[in-house]
């Protein structure tokens, strides 16, 4: 069963072509009965079996790198957002993907964990034959439903302006299918993998690209029409701890805290931008858990988690 964006934000965001389409569904998990070595491989799935009976929910997948099998462990939760820390290094054009610089591996790069699977995934939603010779909008990585699209967070970690140009490089595949959604002006294309530049991301750089095909993550106190309307940053975040400004009970936000986030969230809605608060505590779990409610209940539209089953249980 799927359900639209909240009407504040649903018109603003179809109107940028941008819309989440979100929904429910169980969780599907990833096959354990394979080697090692197979999974997470596009060769271990036929088409796109990975998806093939999950719906898409409104859960971000945040240090998304961390999992056993990252990128394919929130597609089978039927996640639609991820997010990757990316690392440049001088003299190196590759991008290593990890927490800190201790976590980095010379195996985990942002092309080998989401590049290189993502252009796998689409090949195979996108097959060419007799079948697809009048389709004109290429599918999406979600099986039952095509047309949602997936929301990619490159979180910089070194230097934006150095970095950037390597992400732009690393992308370039992605692009060259015609995967990506792209903006010209004001006017969104949306395709299968929408980028979301956060973290040391140059946001003057990218504002003054006026045809790209990355976004940027919104401060969602900060956001006015001028600096950071929707087709600059179709998704605004913020942590919730600082959002709130005082100590979070054990029972989640008393009404002042509730009152401040909703108007947040309206806000951003009214802007046709969608919506993500990080730094949600996760400890004690009846706070964690009143927290979650409230949040959905507000009306944002990511849930910020990193244990992908619990989140599914609450969206």
């Amino acid at each position: 069963m799927k359900f639209r964006l909240r009407s504040r934000v649903a018109a603003g965001v179809a109107a940028a072509g941008l819309g989440l389409g979100l929904g429910l569904v169980s969780a599907v998990p990833i096959r354990n009965d394979l080697p090692l070595s197979e999974k997470g491989s596009i060769g271990t799935f036929h088409g796109l079996d990975i998806t093939r009976d999950v719906l898409v929910k409104g859960i971000h997948s945040h240090n998304d790198y961390w999992r056993d099998v990252p990128l394919f462990s929130a597609l089978s939760y039927g996640v639609v957002s991820v997010e990757a820390d990316v690392w440049h290094f001088q003299g190196d054009d590759t991008l290593y993907v990890g927490h800190n610089t201790a976590s980095l591996a010379s195996d985990r790069t942002l092309a080998s964990l989401y590049i290189d699977p993502l252009l796998d995934i689409l090949a195979a939603a996108n097959p060419k034959n007799q079948f697809t010779v009048n389709q004109t909008v290429p599918n999406g990585v979600f099986d039952t439903y095509s047309e949602q699209t997936l929301y990619l967070f490159i979180d910089v970690k070194t230097d934006g302006m150095l970095t950037w140009p390597f992400v732009e490089a690393a992308l370039k595949p992605l692009l060259d299918k015609g995967w990506l959604t792209t903006v010209s002006g004001k006017e969104i294309t949306t395709r299968p993998v929408t980028v979301i530049g956060t973290g040391n991301t140059p946001y003057a750089y990218l504002v003054s690209q006026k045809d790209r095909f990355y976004f940027f993550d919104g401060p969602i106190e900060a956001l006015n029409e001028t600096a950071y309307p929707a087709h600059v940053n179709p998704i605004a975040s913020g942590s919730l701890q600082s959002a709130v400004g005082s100590k979070i009970g054990p029972n989640g936000l008393d009404s002042a805290q509730y009152n401040k986030i909703k108007g947040l969230v309206d806000r951003a809605h009214d802007m046709g931008i969608a919506t993500r608060f990080w730094e949600v505590p996760w400890w004690p779990v009846v706070t964690r858990n009143a927290l979650y409610r409230q949040i959905i209940e507000i009306g944002s539209d990511l849930l910020n988690a990193d244990d992908l089953a619990l989140a599914a249980t609450f969206v």
